[in-house]
Order: C-alpha cells, then structure tokens, then sequence
C-alpha cells in the first residue's frame, strides 16, 4: 500500500493532497491567533486585479477561461475552499484512477498521462462539490440581493477581456456594498472592455450582464 503511495507514478497526487494537509494546518494554527488563513486569503483576493496573459493561437480571448474560472464557481466560494475542493478531489480521482490501472493494466499509469486524466475526471466533481457549498457556506458577501437589482451597479472587470460574444468577469457592488461576480459583455457601442475598466451594468442578458465602460473613475 505504501508503495503504492508513495510511487513516482503518483507523485501529483501526493503533493496535490500534501498541500490540502498543509493548508489545513495553517489554517489551525491561525485559528489559534484569530486569524485564519481563508479569513486573511478572502479579505485580500476581492481587492486584486487578476493579471491573465494567454497567448497562443488556440486561446485568442482569455473569455474562455473567464467562464471556465466562473464555471468552477470562482469568486462565489471563498478561494481557500475552492482550492482545498479542487487539489482533494484531484488528488483522490488520481488515486483511483492509478489503482484501477494497477488492477487491470498491472501498473500505474505514468505521471505525466495519468494527471491530466484525473484533472479532466475531476472537473465536474469539483463544479458539484463547489455548488453544494455554494448553498451552504455562510458568506460574508451575500447573493441576497437579486441579480436583477444588480443593473445600474458600477464594477470592474477583474478577469479576462469583454468581447461580443466572449464575457470577462466583473465584481460588481451592490446597494448594500456587498461584491458579486458575473459575466459581462460590452453594449452594442462599444467594441471591447478590458481588464481594471471601470463599468456600469446595462441590463441582464440571460446568465450575463451588458455593461458599457464609465468614461470617469466613480469607484
């Protein structure tokens, strides 16, 4: 069993649920001073403009991944949790999958294939884990408040590049002064709205938002 664990084969696996322990034990630790190590992540990540460079011919709008990020929930659990959800299920779909290729093909998979299998595999465990917490976290930043009462609400694109077509995600304050990420989409007028521009929502569009650039910094 021990062999099993600790071989090269799923060296990912290990350090992925390696460093779930390891936040877990700062996070103990700061609790016993007050401050944990989520409290601290969380009060700093909303205030943070996400720099996302991606080149390369196959990814031309980081829109993509803007929605990718969303479709994992990022920014509606608080990222701690998220990445503790994301390394322990990877790590544990690692394990499973390497065991089943122990018993059928006779060897673990090489590392290099088996990580990217279980990443993929773990993909839509994660979006499940991360909806039901979504329900059940208490939040500081409330979704109490309406996405329809969202409309008029001044924001900033925090991740990616609003093209027709290809939304970027925004933080938007509500009346209230709590955050809320959606998905935005430039109006009509205007061609692209481009990460740390300031924006004011036009009206809901299904599960996304239009939104026009404000020509004067009213944040």
């Amino acid at each position: 069993m021990f062999e099993f664990i600790f071989s090269a084969a799923n060296v990912p696996f290990g350090v992925a649920l390696a460093i779930v322990f390891f936040i877990a034990l700062l996070e103990g630790v700061g609790a016993l001073f007050g401050a944990g190590l989520s409290q601290f992540v969380d009060s700093m990540l909303p205030d943070m403009d996400l720099n996302v460079d991606i080149e390369g011919p196959d990814v031309s709008s980081p829109g993509i991944f803007a929605e990718f990020l969303s479709w994992l929930r990022f920014g509606q659990v608080p990222f701690i949790i998220l990445l503790i959800v994301i390394l322990t299920l990877f790590g544990l779909t690692g394990f499973a999958l390497q065991g089943l290729a122990a018993d059928f093909v006779g060897a673990p998979l090489p590392a290099w294939l088996a990580a990217p299998i279980a990443g993929l595999a773990s993909l839509p465990l994660i979006r499940g884990c991360t909806g039901i917490l979504q329900r059940i976290l208490p939040r500081e930043e409330t979704d109490a408040v309406a996405r329809s009462e969202l409309v008029g609400q001044h924001g900033v694109i925090t991740l990616g590049r609003a093209e027709a077509g290809s939304p970027a995600q925004a933080r938007i304050r509500d009346a209230l002064g709590n955050s809320h990420y959606v998905m935005v989409e430039p109006h009509e007028g205007e061609t692209a709205l481009e990460q740390g521009d300031q924006i004011t929502l036009l009206r809901q569009n299904e599960t996304r938002f239009v939104a026009m650039k404000n020509q004067t910094d009213i944040s």
